[in-house]
């Protein structure tokens, strides 16, 4: 970053804080339409029940940090909290799926 912008040495603390920055944002950004699991705390569960519902990211909240996603089970747009992404869209995990067993 120094080097591309001529800048002298003496803001390589500036330089590493940036990148350290830039680093740590884009481990927040997710793929849209990937495949997520929305924990669903909302409903009484048994031991061996499942905790969470399939659903797609769709996007980010703009009311607090919450993701906003598509839940499969109850077809409706939420947003959560509790979510764990996936990151590989739907078009991905079919074209891996086709290939595989193919010659190459």
């Amino acid at each position: 970053m120094l080097h591309a912008e001529h800048l002298p040495y003496r803001f390589w603390v500036e330089a590493m804080n940036t990148a350290c920055h830039i680093h740590s944002i884009v481990k927040y950004f997710h793929v849209f339409g990937s495949k997520c699991h929305i924990l669903s705390d909302r409903d009484y569960k048994r031991k061996m029940d499942l905790k969470s519902d399939e659903g797609i990211f769709l996007g980010y909240s703009t009311n607090s940090r919450a993701y906003m996603v598509f839940n499969s089970k109850t077809e409706t747009v939420m947003e959560s909290i509790n979510v764990v992404i996936g990151d590989v869209p739907k078009e991905r995990i079919l074209d891996v799926d086709s290939n595989v067993g193919t010659p190459v």
